[in-house]
């Protein structure tokens, strides 16, 4: 009996879930394999039976048969989730959906309806613990822009497959969507947005797409070309995800309050930053930056408690924006 029901546990492991399926043949080689001697028959009799217990184990009328486990169907874990590992699959479901190619989302719904299950029975406060974070971003809060769940899914499965995409999209300020092939190369996730990396043969260098503006996308066979040392985290270390106004990297110089020497110390704007204080109370910052227009919208949060010196075409553009501005308060409304 005991070896009867190591069988049976072992039997249901290997029945994976639809769409795809396993025939009893195949089965009965990997139960060989284990040395678990037992004819097709008796298979087939046991799935049968089993089937009975386990309504979301079917099985087809095909020529071998074929079995799986229903896409809806209870997840079947021994030894079963416990209350710290449900929590994590319940953060992960909550926190990192937009990350996750669609049939990897599909594959962990059972564990995710699972860990709901095993965390709503708990009395040791975990339940709760979900309502107890929240994850928010820097700056102004924003709503993400709603993305269409079959270009999300198709999207991430050619970057998951490194296949071509064709995809139809609309910039800003277009007056109508145009429709390219691009070999996707990454998904960078920042300020709730979603950004496609892709290249082209039409293009010299990398771009990036945001996802919400893809009107349509198709998933080709044709695999993605991949340029020669293309690295994601080298792409964005170098100022891609941002609006770049130059090729060239400079070497900002600023003096900022007292106050904020804590927070750029904590958070360096580049691996060579050094800060040092001034006699004043000021704090001079030095850094090699890329040239962006992500580096003006940071340095202008700061208002008047910075002031930069270098280089010196930046430091013009901030005068001449202080001067506008200066302008534009003058008289009353």
């Amino acid at each position: 009996m005991q070896d009867t029901l190591i069988r049976y546990l072992r039997m249901l492991s290997l029945i994976p879930r639809e769409p795809r399926n396993i025939t009893t043949e195949r089965i009965k080689s990997l139960l060989d394999e284990d040395q678990y001697s037992i004819s097709l028959r008796s298979i087939q009799r046991d799935l049968i039976k089993l089937s009975t217990y386990f309504p979301s184990l079917v099985g087809d009328f095909a020529r071998p048969q074929r079995w799986c486990w229903k896409a809806n169907a209870p997840q079947l874990s021994l030894p079963t989730l416990d209350p710290q590992t449900a929590l994590t699959f319940h953060m992960v479901e909550q926190h990192m959906k937009p990350l996750l190619p669609a049939v990897t989302l599909s594959h962990l719904q059972p564990w995710f309806d699972a860990a709901a299950g095993i965390l709503s029975a708990q009395d040791n406060g975990l339940c709760n613990w979900p309502e107890k974070i929240r994850v928010l971003p820097q700056g102004l809060p924003r709503v993400s822009p709603s993305i269409d769940p079959e270009i999300h899914a198709t999207v991430s499965q050619a970057v998951l497959a490194e296949k071509q995409l064709e995809i139809t999209y609309k910039s800003v300020g277009a007056p109508a969507p145009w429709t390219k092939i691009l070999s996707p190369l990454g998904l960078v996730v920042r300020g709730g947005v979603i950004y496609l990396l892709c290249a082209s043969d039409e293009y010299n260098e990398v771009r990036q797409f945001n996802l919400h503006r893809i009107q349509g996308a198709v998933l080709l066979e044709s695999p993605a070309i991949r340029p020669e040392g293309f690295d994601l985290d080298r792409t964005i270390g170098a100022g891609e995800m941002g609006i770049r106004l130059s090729t060239k990297k400079i070497k900002l110089e600023a003096y900022f309050s007292e106050h904020i020497g804590t927070y750029l110390a904590e958070s360096p704007i580049s691996e060579d930053q050094t800060l040092v204080d001034e006699e004043n109370g000021e704090v001079c910052l030095r850094a090699t930056v890329p040239d962006t227009f992500e580096l003006r919208q940071w340095l202008k949060s700061f208002g008047d408690e910075v002031i930069v010196t270098k280089p010196a075409s930046l430091r013009s553009e901030f005068r001449e924006m202080a001067e506008a501005m200066s302008e534009c308060y003058r008289t009353e409304v």
